[in-house]
């Protein structure tokens, strides 16, 4: 009777697995998330042209910025109509369509009870929908190599995610100067449009023109442009595969991520080098600028203001600069992380969910220019430097 019942338990879960995997298997249309970022958790056939599909977070609590990735295909040619809901939460991200995972296309929608719901022609060959353009660990991967070959700067291998996947970065480092810019990205997997201003703003700052060789000549930079890799593949909405928020955890070091990008930099700390500056890109709603106020007792005093002025003369008009100073102690976001350990500014680069992608380019190119033009500027002896006591936070 014991070995009936582990026999039908084990024939059930066998069962649910198969549905699992094969729920968004219909007669006609076939969605998918088998490709790197892919998120899609569950489909329903309310009618022959009408599909539900459910997007739910990698656990909670978590910040509803619900991210989603599929591909769809049809056996002949359809007009189908799709309604996804995201699990207790509302719509972040609009939709956007590719033929090929790189190229998008926005799509007419509407929401309807919390729910997006949009209509697309389909046939054989598989069209991509995601919430923003899809980019994965292999493009860094590439980027990476790329610029390694064509600037100063070399690619290196921090370490190894919570899942074993490297974490990629570029390091420029020039003999018997000591001054660091840091600039990191994708703790939050969906945010694509910072993503994309580190892109921009990166290969400005390694470009060949006479002010990035200047500036690569008294400056050291470190990149690390995915600091989650394990969310990034996995379509996280936002946290590692541990359930962690990355952006909260600077300050406990409880993740290997942030452990190893801490550790990179106190090494760096060790043999004498001496933070100015760093760069944290994100999206959220809007474009704004998150930084430490002038009354912190970091110094120069005004850095961030000065940069962010600069910026708002430098781009076009119809960019808003929206600085926001502030503070948030124990909270663990890296730019306090960086500003209370090293005593130096610190500004979280946030650019809006649907800003125009031209736009994002042009303000990231001009971002980086006014940056280094400011910190060419600024005497060494002028940052202030109160080196942070150097501890091993491996276990």
């Amino acid at each position: 009777m014991k070995l009936s019942l582990v026999l039908l338990l084990a024939i059930g879960f066998l069962l649910s697995f198969h549905t699992t995997v094969f729920a968004c298997e219909f007669d006609n249309v076939r969605f998918t998330k088998d490709f790197a970022g892919g998120k899609l958790d569950a489909c329903t056939k309310n009618s022959a042209t009408q599909y539900s599909l459910l997007i739910k977070p990698e656990n909670r609590p978590i910040n509803p910025s619900p991210w989603y990735a599929f591909k769809v295909s049809a056996n002949e040619q359809s007009d189908i109509r799709i309604h996804i809901e995201f699990e207790q939460a509302f719509p972040r991200y609009l939709p956007k369509i590719s033929q090929d995972g790189k190229a998008w296309q926005d799509i007419d929608f509407s929401v309807k009870e919390g729910k997006l719901v949009f209509n697309l022609k389909v046939d054989n060959e598989p069209v991509w929908i995601a919430g923003q353009e899809i980019i994965t660990n292999t493009f860094y991967h590439k980027w990476i190599a790329e610029l390694a070959s064509s600037s100063s700067a070399k690619q290196f291998v921090l370490g190894k995610s919570t899942q074993g996947l490297a974490m990629h970065g570029l390091i420029h480092q020039q003999p018997n100067q000591n001054e660091w810019l840091v600039l990191i990205g994708r703790q939050h997997p969906p945010e694509l449009t910072g993503a994309l201003a580190m892109l921009s703003f990166v290969e400005t700052v390694l470009n060949e023109s006479d002010l990035a060789y200047q500036f690569r000549n008294r400056f050291n930079i470190l990149i690390v442009p995915i600091v989650n890799p394990d969310g990034v593949h996995h379509g996280h909405w936002r946290h590692n595969v541990n359930g962690i928020d990355l952006n909260r955890d600077w300050f406990d070091l409880s993740q290997v991520e942030t452990r190893q990008i801490h550790d990179r930099i106190q090494s760096i700390v060790k043999a004498g080098g001496k933070m100015v500056f760093s760069l944290d890109f994100h999206s959220t709603q809007q474009d704004i600028f998150y930084t430490v106020p002038s009354d912190y007792s970091i110094a120069p005093a005004t850095f961030s203001e000065t940069f962010i002025e600069r910026i708002d003369k430098s781009t076009i008009s119809n960019f808003t600069v929206r600085p926001s100073p502030g503070v948030s102690p124990g909270r663990g976001v890296f730019k306090q992380y960086f500003a209370d350990t090293y005593n130096v500014h610190s500004i979280t680069y946030e650019m809006g969910d649907n800003t125009q992608r031209n736009l994002i380019k042009h303000v990231a190119q001009q971002s980086a220019i006014e940056i280094m033009q400011l910190m060419l500027a600024t005497p060494a002896d002028s940052f202030h430097y109160q080196p942070a006591t150097v501890e091993s936070s491996n276990p």
